[in-house]
């Protein structure tokens, strides 16, 4: 199954792209004042009586909120909400088939085999799901990082096939449970493996995450307005900035001596200094979730990408991932954790998240610029002196 195959099914290049941008007009209130300002000009030259214009307004606040709340079919709805269950369903048997456990007999007399075998058919019985109803719902975000995992699957196709799952023309998979029976356990924990970056398990995961952040904030979108939005976004972003500076400073990781005479870290200053970071984090995922600018949803969907891939790597010292996309850290945990492995992990992450954390920094800044861009009567305001306003401006 090509790349392209799935691109068609999903459009998850300008089709996306085009919806997101009419929804992104619709919300920072733009498409309703260019709308009204054309149609202002329109009535005023055809006539001047007062029911053509009534006639006009009426059909643009039709226009408006056929754009804002779309009919959706019946079969559409139900697809939205299959595809929500079957995201939760397909990451918790992704995590069974990442927990050790999985792989253990336990004493009541379940056998590994039976766990595992059980684990994965649960993973192929939701991903089918996951696929179906993607095909069918208006929740793009998802629907785009179900592809992501489909494509995933492609690239692991040999791999899979050596344990029994094979992939059918539609894009869903086919689990041989007999050739899963002479499966090697080893074979398996490594395709699954969450803890290696570029595995197939952690390829889909840190889809499943993004997908899962998706799902649960698409019930919590309310209108909001962009110019404090983006302020908001802009104040945390810079926040976390500065936090990732100090989480990566080698001072920060400089040894003292103690009473004894021997060479300890500072452990409760690098604690508050993870939990600075976490806390800016965190703020920015929230602020961040429902802007209207472009450059700072496209960011906010790599800075969760990357934080899914080392999200392994931090649960080593305490730091979790959850399901809304959000960190959490278990103090006692972190604070028993190897200093010295502390910074190795921290440098490597926050670097990796830097640029993203001054991208949005900077569309967040702009963008705060650019929603004032027009008057209330939809005409450019020119006071900021900008090149593009001065060029829309009738009245020059």
């Amino acid at each position: 199954m090509s790349n392209n195959f799935i691109n068609n099914i999903f459009g998850i290049t300008s089709g996306i792209a085009g919806m997101i941008g009419d929804y992104n007009s619709i919300k920072s209130g733009s498409y309703g004042k260019l709308l009204k300002s054309y149609y202002s000009e329109a009535t005023s030259g055809l006539s001047g009586s007062k029911s053509s214009g009534t006639k006009t307004s009426n059909v643009l606040d039709r226009i408006l909120e056929e754009r804002r709340n779309p009919a959706v079919s019946k079969e559409v709805s139900a697809a939205n909400s299959k595809l929500s269950s079957s995201v939760g369903s397909l990451k918790t048997a992704l995590g069974s088939l990442q927990n050790e456990a999985t792989y253990k007999d336990t004493e009541n007399g379940s056998s590994a085999r039976d766990k595992m075998t059980s684990a994965l058919k649960n993973y192929v019985s939701s991903y089918n799901d996951a696929v179906e109803s993607s095909k069918k719902t208006t929740m793009s975000n998802v629907s785009s990082n179900i592809a992501g995992a489909m494509r995933a699957t492609k690239e692991n196709e040999e791999a899979l096939k050596e344990i029994g799952i094979t992939i059918n023309n539609d894009g869903t998979i086919n689990l041989n449970e007999k050739k899963l029976q002479t499966a090697e356990f080893d074979k398996i924990k490594d395709i699954f493996d969450g803890n290696k970056a570029m595995s197939y398990g952690s390829k889909v995961a840190s889809r499943l995450n993004r997908a899962t952040y998706y799902v649960s904030s698409a019930s919590e979108i309310k209108p909001t307005d962009s110019t404090s939005s983006a302020a908001v976004t802009t104040s945390n972003s810079k926040n976390l900035m500065e936090s990732i500076t100090n989480i990566k400073s080698d001072s920060l990781y400089s040894k003292s001596i103690d009473k004894d005479g021997k060479a300890v870290y500072n452990a409760e200053r690098i604690l508050s200094e993870a939990e600075n970071f976490i806390k800016y984090y965190n703020a920015t995922l929230t602020s961040s979730k429902n802007s209207s600018i472009s450059g700072v949803t496209s960011n906010l969907a790599s800075m969760m990408q990357k934080t899914a891939n080392n999200s392994g790597a931090l649960s080593q010292i305490g730091i979790t991932l959850g399901g809304d996309g959000k960190l959490s850290i278990n103090k006692d945990n972190f604070k028993g954790s190897d200093m010295l492995k502390v910074q190795d992990i921290f440098t490597k992450y926050a670097a990796s998240i830097e640029s993203n954390a001054r991208l949005l920094n900077y569309y967040s800044t702009t963008g705060n610029n650019i929603s004032s861009g027009y008057s209330s009567t939809g005409a450019y305001n020119t006071s900021a002196g900008d090149l593009v306003s001065a060029m829309y401006d009738k009245s020059k």
